[in-house]
């Protein structure tokens, strides 16, 4: 585990020795500073926000002694209540028999030994929530070619057909045409916004008039036509933009999986370490409460002599009260086993075979060196956040360059040029086309501005105003990253700054029952209830202990979420 957390954060302690040495060297080549004036912000050497925590130094035997790691519990009550029989002390054969009892209720014949690694390896491979969220970018591509497809060449044919039979009051009209057109052709729009246009034309025409020299007759034409704006919709910036808005849609996508990639990893490590906490709660009350009960054992014999019915009834209700929170603390395992099994959404972990999830790992306490200045810029370059303002603002200044464009008036310049044939037939008429002897050709202007034209300029203002919402959004997005980078940095340093305490804590906690039990030299009520009242502080400063390392460790993957580096940190491409 260590090596899987401390290989992706190398970089991050080098930079950060590196970032704080050109900060603090300059201040200590400072021998004298002169005193604040009023009104000014008086230079510290080391801000104490920054001040790095000291490194704990905590024996592991005590904290094994401390936690016992629920894995091991049953052998190690086992081994307990041996040695127990062996001496032949009732009390402790009680006490053990109890704890193991209650230890045993989360074990199951199913049980699957995982390791954090393993979590986030099968989360990223099953995680409906993550599989959900990368159909998005591949959704996005497809409005990228869609968009890139309105500049592909495109084919069309028009075949018609027709017979006109009428009744004539002349012999120079026909009373009956019999027509087929037919059209070949491919246009294609151009990157400058010029709509370009070559087609083949052929007619064949059949009367039933006697003057027609040439019946049926064949006209064909080749013709080449090109309309390009001046003005509205030139450019090919503003032709390709919809390309670029569609890619930058397409990227904020990929920045948004990448968010819910993150999001879920982080989710998840918090369900693992909940995890270990409601195991570890579990053999943490399960010792308290047998002590419990082995106390009131003791005020049951002695009910006759020195104890009232009031002291026993008030102690029971106590015990009883704790056995229903023991039965609260077995089902949080039960609890935390299925949030987790749900999120990792693996099909080897059925929610219906009730498998036993055994954490494998245990809450790094290793201090990680960081420094905030730092990692605020490392956030600012790696938050998706930002990355996905940045392209937004981008769009945004797109959207205002084509709504420029399009307060224009239009002003289109056509140019056209065509060569004709006739014959007999299809073939001597497509041949006279080709001898260049008949061209038509033409050139034609075209100018339109609505009349105020105020529309346009709405959408120009609309554009505008989106792109200064954006601007804003991207600044507030920078803020937000800071203060997340400034909270995960101190709540990391305060997570650390309370390992040690909570330790020394759990120490003297146990040295105090050690030493009521052993100045007891008789145990009446108060005695019994100061020894009572001791083990329930030692075990909740326990909770506390452990609470504090997992605390620690979420500070940890926080900080990296707030960087934007998660995913690196958890080695994931």
């Amino acid at each position: 585990m260590k090596q899987y957390i401390i290989a992706p954060l190398r970089h991050v302690v080098t930079s950060s020795f590196l970032f704080v040495a050109l900060l603090v060297v300059p201040a200590m080549a400072q021998q004298v500073q002169q005193p604040a004036e009023s009104g000014q912000v008086e230079t510290l050497t080391v801000d104490p926000i920054d001040k790095t925590p000291e490194q704990v130094d905590l024996p592991q035997d005590r904290i094994d002694f401390h936690l016992i790691d629920p894995n091991d519990a049953v052998s190690e009550f086992e081994r307990l209540l041996d040695e127990a029989r062996e001496k032949g002390n009732r009390e402790d054969i009680k006490l053990y028999e109890r704890t193991l009892e209650r230890v045993k209720t989360i074990r199951r014949s199913q049980r699957m030994e995982l390791t954090l690694e393993d979590v986030i390896r099968r989360t990223l491979e099953n995680s409906y929530a993550i599989e959900i969220s990368g159909f998005s970018p591949a959704i996005e591509q497809t409005r990228v070619v869609e968009a890139e497809a309105a500049f592909d060449m495109v084919f069309y044919t028009d075949i018609t057909k027709s017979l006109l039979d009428r009744p004539t009051g002349s012999q120079l009209a026909p009373n009956t045409v019999d027509t087929l057109n037919m059209e070949f052709g491919v246009r294609k729009l151009l990157p400058t916004g010029a709509q370009a246009q070559l087609d083949y034309g052929l007619q064949r025409q059949f009367t039933s008039l006697e003057f027609q020299t040439v019946n049926p007759e064949w006209f064909s034409d080749l013709a080449f036509q090109v309309r390009q704006p001046l003005l509205r919709g030139a450019g090919i910036d503003y032709n390709l933009s919809v390309i670029r808005i569609s890619k930058n849609t397409r990227e904020i996508e990929d920045w948004q999986f990448k968010t819910e990639v993150r999001d879920r990893l982080q989710q998840v490590e918090q369900l693992y370490w909940a995890l270990v906490a409601a195991r570890y709660n579990v053999v943490i009350s399960a010792r308290v409460l047998a002590e419990f009960e082995q106390l009131y054992d003791y005020l049951i014999a002695r009910k006759d002599f020195d104890i009232t019915p009031v002291q026993i009834a008030a102690t029971r209700a106590n015990l009883e009260t704790s056995r229903a929170q023991f039965v609260q603390v077995q089902a949080e395992v039960f609890n935390a086993e299925d949030r987790l099994i749900t999120a990792m959404n693996d099909p080897e972990l059925d929610l219906a075979q009730q498998v036993e999830i055994v954490p494998a790992d245990f809450p790094s306490y290793d201090l990680i060196l960081v420094n905030r200045l730092a990692e605020a810029k490392s956030a600012l370059e790696s938050r998706s956040e930002i990355k996905q303002q940045e392209l937004a603002l981008s769009s945004a200044k797109l959207q205002v360059h084509r709504a420029r464009n399009q307060e224009l008036p239009q002003l289109d310049l056509t140019l056209g040029y065509t060569v004709n044939g006739l014959g007999v037939n299809s073939d001597t008429a497509f041949d006279q086309t080709t001898q260049l002897e008949y061209i038509d050709y033409f050139i034609g202007v075209n100018f339109e501005i609505p009349v105020g034209n105020r529309a346009r300029r709405a959408a120009t203002r609309r554009a505008q105003l989106q792109m200064e919402q954006a601007i804003a959004s991207l600044k507030g997005a920078i803020e937000t990253v800071i203060f997340d980078v400034n909270l995960a940095v101190r709540e990391l340093h305060t997570k650390y700054n309370q390992i040690g305490p909570s330790f020394e804590s759990t120490e003297a906690r146990n040295r105090e029952v050690d030493s009521i039990v052993a100045r007891a030299e008789r145990k009446d009520i108060n005695t019994l209830n100061s020894e009572l009242s001791a083990r329930q502080n030692l075990a909740s400063a326990r909770r506390s202990l452990l609470q504090a390392m997992i605390d620690y460790n979420n500070a940890l993957v926080e900080l990296e979420r707030s960087k934007g580096t998660l995913l690196d940190f958890y080695n994931v491409t």
